[in-house]
């Protein structure tokens, strides 16, 4: 009997050993793709759609027929999602994560102990043409993919555009990205319908929590903090105790409460293009617009030549003032960009880039971040408030 006893619980150990979860999967057309590929697992929702070798579990090798295979005794978590980045040939520590195209190459989905599941996918456009099947119905990126498809279709013809000598001969190539980006945002907008309907019918946290992310195109709390505190209170209902849920409170509250509305907005002081020291303190006289971008941000110049120069000329007899913080390294390009876009009030820089002190100062997450001071005791009287929303902010402060 103590026999047969340890006999089984030999076997139970055994099964336990053996059991695996496993990736199975098909990529067609590996020609311009390095065949390592890359198993990730995101515990931090924010870097979803960043580029990282930091979640990396695993790698496999893709043979030449196109088929690869993943085997992990354990998963690292059981509440998180997984990510499969293949590589360019030419550059096997970069990935196309978010382009906002056709080209984006990375499949994300949900992961399960003890589960197998097969991944097909053509590696040119992987993002847009991975399935899953799996022995459990798992969450993948699929159905949201395809929900936002109006807006990649807008964005590939636009890259073809861009990227064809024909069309931009002899054309305003400003214009037209100005033109490119407004026929964006307005399809992203639209499409945002749909999304936001999704995240409310769907259960699962993973449509709330990625729908969030995508659901305002620079990916900033402070434009659509509704939204997430909607997705937090379902949240709390359904997923009390899920990391991301636990992170996206983190971020709600960071948001809300570090360096919010009402808050005294911290000292700057950083020269212009001549070496003179501008201190923000000594700026305008009763409204002022902080805005930090830089000249390779498009979306940041579109803004300052659609939106902010427009505000200024209008308003700048009155006392508006914009004190434009730049983020770029090379001054050549940052005193272009400053000529090229008419950009004639207060511009300023360390030229540190994303490594400048202010980037933490101003809790700077991308660009462009814009915060309204109010002279008077420097008070933050609104935040990455940018298009219409800013205009209208503007005006009905020197008519109301």
């Amino acid at each position: 009997m103590k026999n047969l006893v340890l006999t089984i619980s030999i076997v139970g150990i055994s099964i336990c050993l053996n059991a695996q979860t496993k990736i199975i999967g098909h990529f067609q057309s590996m020609e311009n793709w390095s065949n390592q590929i890359y198993l990730l697992a995101i515990t931090d929702y924010d870097d979803v759609f960043y580029i990282t070798h930091k979640y990396n579990i695993d790698t496999a090798m893709v043979d030449e027929k196109g088929n690869f295979e993943f085997q992990l005794d354990n998963i690292p978590c059981t509440e998180c999602l997984y990510r499969i980045d293949i590589r360019p040939h030419d550059s096997p520590n970069s990935a196309v994560i978010f382009s906002g195209t056709s080209k984006e190459n990375f499949a994300l989905f949900e992961l399960k102990n003890d589960q197998t599941i097969k991944i097909y996918g053509e590696a040119n456009q992987l993002t847009q043409s991975f399935t899953l099947e799996g022995e459990s119905k798992a969450w993948s990126y699929e159905e949201i993919r395809k929900l936002r498809e109006p807006i990649y279709d807008v964005a590939d013809q636009l890259y073809s555009q861009f990227t064809n000598p024909e069309f931009i001969k002899n054309k305003n190539i400003d214009s037209l990205k100005e033109a490119g980006i407004k026929t964006l945002i307005s399809i992203s907008e639209e499409n945002n319908i749909e999304l936001l309907k999704l995240m409310n019918s769907s259960t699962n946290i993973y449509d709330k929590i990625v729908g969030s992310k995508l659901y305002d195109y620079d990916m900033k709390m402070d434009n659509d903090i509704e939204i997430y505190d909607m997705v937090s209170k379902q949240l709390k209902e359904t997923h009390p105790n899920h990391p991301y849920l636990i992170q996206l409170n983190t971020n709600i509250y960071a948001t809300k409460f570090v360096l919010p509305i009402g808050s005294v907005a911290p000292p700057l002081s950083l020269t212009d293009v001549n070496g003179k020291q501008i201190n923000l303190k000594d700026a305008g006289t009763n409204l002022i617009l902080v805005d930090f971008w830089a000249s390779w941000c498009s979306p940041c110049r579109h803004e300052n030549k659609a939106t902010v120069k427009p505000l200024y000329e209008a308003f700048k007899e009155k006392g508006f003032e914009v004190y434009s913080v730049s983020m770029d390294k090379q001054k050549d390009k940052w005193i272009k960009a400053i000529a090229k876009d008419g950009m004639t009030w207060l511009n300023v820089s360390d030229l540190e880039g994303t490594n400048s002190s202010v980037y933490s100062t101003y809790k700077i997450e991308g660009l462009p971040t814009t915060y309204l001071l109010e002279k008077k005791g420097f008070k933050i009287i609104a935040k990455n408030i940018r298009g219409e929303e800013l205009r209208k902010f503007v005006e009905d402060y020197y008519t109301k």
